[in-house]
């Protein structure tokens, strides 16, 4: 259908996911008590889900209307429900960050407790579904060069400013094992500082598709700023989220509860993704969906999932004992997991800047030649964690037994491999492209010795 658009379709989900917020807060309406708010009475409650209800039922039946009238004539009425559909994100928008900035333990009669921590949650989301929306509604008529990277980018600095709104929401004096006591506004100025740097990297996505604001940009300017915008901002996320990594432990925060090491971890290292995405779908969205494209997502996703991994070692890094081998120190750890990181990194740099026009021949040899080797180097790795692999007991995790650490050794060498066969190109050099598929087929014929040994 021609109305239907990943625009519009997207639109029209984030629409029933309020509508179905609205109505499991219906469900629930009863008379709640809010630490340091008070009660809310139960008609109160029914107003504000009902009111939640209407916005979502509203939103949806817009993007319903654009699907079935993807090019309405310009007349008032339609302006004016335009108008009406942007008022209705917005407020939605207001309410999540009311919510996240009041929050508190919940009582609600009939159902029981919700900690602070998930009301926070609730918020944060109701704003990023809203700022989501309100992009996409003013994007509706534009047609994006790369739908799936665009979908994925706008989702990736929605994601950031959700989680730097959670931090906000959830600040209190921390106790971070090994590290000591964190203060209430450390955490908010950090929680501040991550929502920022999503809400630039969600405007930079925004304005340069807007149809008012691109044009004039790209007359004046162009748009070419924007890719090393991406990187800076993007890289100012990754690198904090390595910097954090390297005093990852079990959290205690004063008012909302703990986390043990292993989700801590986990979020780190997610948050170092989010940030190293950011200028590599901005890259890909440059291009149009197709085959090549697909591949070099895939190339893209590869060296993306090793650099996340080298960020998890870094976090997870302690004392460790390996079954047959001895003992590896915590400084040993994390080592191999900035090494991990490092190379994953200079594979991924090389592939953004590769095509750069200010590359000359000789340098883009260089540079392509740089890619392979790193991606040479991480798949003989995953073929020396096969060889080496058996039960490993971690400090302050607990044990790993051989078979996952075969799965993930084999896992490094089959990515590594698979981003050097995606990254040879017609164009490339032949030599280089002869040796990068020739290091990927080695890698791959090598996995059944590497189990046997």
């Amino acid at each position: 259908m021609r109305g239907i658009t990943s625009r519009t379709l997207l639109g029209t989900l984030l629409g029933l996911a309020i509508i179905f917020e609205g109505l499991f807060a219906l469900s629930i309406a009863a008379q709640a008590s809010i630490e340091g708010l008070g009660t809310i009475l139960a008609s109160t409650f029914t107003l504000a889900a009902a009111q939640l209800t209407a916005l979502g039922i509203f939103i949806g039946a817009m993007w319903t209307l654009k699907i079935a009238f993807p090019d309405p004539r310009r007349t008032v009425l339609v302006r004016l429900f335009g108008l009406l559909t942007y008022l209705a994100m917005a407020l939605l928008a207001m309410e999540g960050l009311v919510m996240v900035l009041i929050a508190g333990n919940v009582n609600v009669e009939g159902f029981g407790g919700v900690g602070k921590k998930w009301i926070v949650l609730i918020g944060a989301q109701l704003f990023a579904i809203a700022v989501l929306s309100l992009r996409l509604w003013r994007l509706r008529d534009i047609r994006s060069v790369n739908w799936l990277a665009d979908t994925l980018g706008s989702l990736a600095s929605a994601m950031l400013m959700l989680e730097g709104l959670t931090a906000i929401g959830i600040a209190g004096n921390a106790t971070i094992t090994g590290l000591g006591t964190v203060l209430e506004r450390t955490m908010v100025y950090a929680g501040a500082g991550l929502f920022l740097l999503g809400a630039l990297i969600f405007l930079v996505w925004t304005i340069t598709s807007d149809p008012w604001a691109a044009p004039r940009l790209q007359k004046r300017i162009g748009l070419g700023w924007a890719l090393p915008v991406m990187g800076v901002l993007g890289g100012l996320v990754a690198a904090a989220a390595v910097a954090v990594s390297t005093v990852a432990g079990s959290v205690t925060v004063a008012g909302a509860g703990s986390a043990t090491k292993g989700y801590v971890v986990a979020g780190i290292a997610q948050l170092f993704a989010l940030g190293l995405v950011s200028p590599i779908l901005w890259k890909l969205s440059l291009e149009r969906l197709d085959r090549r494209s697909l591949v070099q997502f895939i190339a893209a996703a590869s060296m993306a999932m090793l650099a996340f991994e080298g960020v998890f070692a870094i976090a997870l890094a302690a004392n460790t004992h390996i079954e047959g081998i001895g003992g590896i120190l915590e400084g040993t750890f994390r080592l191999a997991g900035a090494q991990l990181l490092a190379l994953s990194v200079v594979a991924l740099s090389m592939w953004i800047i590769r095509d750069s026009p200010r590359l000359g021949g000789r340098a883009k040899l260089v540079v392509s030649a740089l890619s392979l080797l790193s991606l040479t180097v991480i798949a003989l790795e995953g073929l020396a964690v096969m060889v080496l692999a058996g039960n490993l007991r971690i400090d302050d995790l607990g044990g790993v037994r051989e078979r996952y650490v075969l799965m993930g050794g084999a896992q490094m060498a089959l990515l590594a491999s698979l981003a050097l066969l995606c990254q040879a190109r017609p164009e490339g050099v032949r030599a280089l492209k002869v040796a990068g598929t020739a290091a990927a087929f080695f890698s791959v014929l090598m996995l059944p010795f590497a189990l046997l040994l």
